[in-house]
């Protein structure tokens, strides 16, 4: 018992244990490139100022309303940065663009055109854009977020089928075909959902909802008859895309 007793006393001192290293977390500072596809519905509302005017008009009263609606794809990109903090909470600037395929088409249910036939109106918005910033809370690789900011729609309208544009005759026998197209300011806002599902690559889920309110948009006709109509239009987008994330992703 005494020569153990001494052989253990020669013994080295034990290496104190390590704590097992905890597992890194994921950080969403960072800026992102990437694309997405989708659906978008709009809205669009014409209505016709000029009640004054002589000749036929396309809307009878200026509080009577042609309303135009239609959906179609879009397909676009983003790009943005990210900070995180306070843990759990994240703010970011971001900006994206969507070629669109967003077509609708309305008959006039006020006034029948050439050879007492309908009055078509078309209406088709080519691209979105927007400049937002956005508030999010993550925990760990996914991140619930908020968003809101400026956006941008072009548009093309026509109608079809008149006799005459006001009281600007096109021609004798031949229909009028007055045209409008257009880049509107307006405001969007909307929700979605992200998921790092990868080191640096992340998925995610949205809807956004553009409005470009009230004003007027001036129709011109092949014999260059103007008229400003007042437009009201709205824009509704559900979209899944993916983004790229440069930097390192944990910390």
């Amino acid at each position: 018992m005494l020569s153990g007793t001494a052989f253990a006393a020669d013994l080295p001192a034990r290496m104190p244990a390590k704590a097992p290293m905890a597992a890194a977390s994921y950080s969403w500072t960072g800026c992102y490139v990437g694309a997405h596809a989708g659906a978008g519905w709009g809205q669009t509302k014409v209505s016709d100022p000029n009640v004054a005017l002589f000749g036929p008009s396309i809307t009878p009263t200026s509080g009577d309303t042609i309303g135009v609606d239609g959906a179609g794809a879009v397909l676009g990109g983003q790009i943005g940065c990210d900070y995180q903090f306070a843990n759990n909470w994240v703010i970011g600037l971001a900006g994206d663009f969507s070629w669109a395929n967003i077509d609708a088409s309305e008959i006039d249910p006020f006034f029948n055109g050439k050879s007492g036939g309908p009055i078509p109106l078309h209406a088709k918005t080519d691209f979105l854009a927007t400049a937002t910033g956005r508030l999010g809370y993550a925990w760990d690789h996914y991140l619930l977020y908020a968003k809101g900011g400026a956006a941008w729609a072009h548009t093309k309208y026509n109608f079809d089928n008149l006799s005459n544009f006001h009281s600007g005759f096109c021609a004798v026998g031949v229909g009028c075909f007055p045209t409008a197209s257009e880049t509107r300011l307006g405001w969007t806002a909307g929700a979605g959902f992200e998921w790092a599902f990868a080191n640096s690559w992340s998925a995610f889920a949205e809807f956004d909802y553009y409005n470009f309110a009230n004003h007027a948009v001036t129709f011109t006709s092949q014999i260059g008859t103007s008229v400003p109509y007042n437009v009201k239009q709205s824009v509704e987008v559900a979209k899944i895309g993916i983004n790229y994330r440069f930097g390192a992703p944990f910390h």
